[in-house]
């Protein structure tokens, strides 16, 4: 099977999430990206000789990076050096890895896009854009009630991920996270909107001009501009609200929760640890 990479990482940088995925990476490719676009034989092979030289820089720099920062994470957890400030800085070192990823990959993807043709283009943001909307129509779809409840469910359940199991006093805390957040999904989808708005306008002109890549690699590299200061403002406030939450978790750790946090830190780094040999 193909491996229909171009396409994915496009999606990537316009708003939608996934990660890599070293050990399934065939059938997660065609999952993902055949629903958008599909690549021609042509697009294949070229794609094909990029996608190796990434996933090899990636399994070179960028998983022991990955490994040492848990471990820095572990110590801090073990040693009881977490602290507010500490909870940011490795909120921006985690945000750092992705940019390193994007910043390596965005000249080749942009060498890359001259080989789309206009259909294919049109195709990916027609596609981004009903599913934006499927998104708006089921949120609107959602009482307060419900939503409230799925996004307690989902928080407790993560937080039982990593800790076991929580206590009532944590359940309380979870309580009071999300009515310390603010809500920010229109925001998001007005930025989203914008910037894959942009985004198309340029992959067209070089499409059909060969003209704008300069342009392209802007956007790719700097898709936070197109966030509003409404947006910003907010997302730093419940920045900030998720770090006091995640101090005041810390804090009430118990001993068996403590040290469950630490082997599923441990978990994760043997499992990276695998996929870098």
């Amino acid at each position: 099977m193909k491996k229909h990479y171009l396409l994915l990482l496009f999606i990537l940088l316009t708003g939608c999430s996934t990660k890599f995925a070293y050990k399934n990476a065939d059938w997660l490719a065609y999952w993902y990206v055949d629903d958008y676009v599909s690549l021609n034989d042509a697009q294949e092979d070229l794609l094909d000789e990029h996608l190796k030289t990434w996933l090899d820089w990636h399994k070179s720099n960028e998983l022991p990076a990955y490994i040492a920062h848990l471990k820095q994470i572990r110590e801090d957890i073990e040693q009881g050096n977490i602290t507010p400030a500490r909870i940011a800085y490795h909120n921006d070192k985690a945000v750092a890895h992705w940019h390193s990823v994007r910043a390596e990959i965005v000249p080749d993807l942009v060498a890359l896009a001259p080989s789309l043709t206009e259909k294919q283009v049109n195709n990916l943001f027609e596609e981004l854009a009903e599913q934006e909307k499927e998104k708006q129509e089921k949120r609107a779809k959602l009482s307060d009630e419900k939503r409230q409840k799925r996004w307690f469910t989902r928080t407790e359940n993560s937080l039982e991920n990593w800790l076991g199991y929580i206590t009532s006093s944590q359940n309380k805390m979870v309580k009071s996270l999300y009515l310390a957040q603010s809500p920010t999904s229109d925001l998001w989808s007005d930025y989203r909107a914008s910037y894959q708005a942009s985004l198309k306008t340029v992959l067209l002109n070089i499409v059909s001009e060969s003209k704008d890549k300069d342009k392209l690699k802007s956007l790719l590299l700097n898709p936070e501009s197109f966030r509003s200061d409404e947006l910003n403002k907010l997302n730093e406030q419940n920045r900030q609200s998720y770090h006091d939450f995640l101090y005041g978790i810390y804090l009430s750790l118990t001993d068996n929760q403590k040290q469950h946090l630490l082997s599923e830190i441990d978990d994760l780094i043997e499992d990276i640890s695998e996929l870098s040999r």
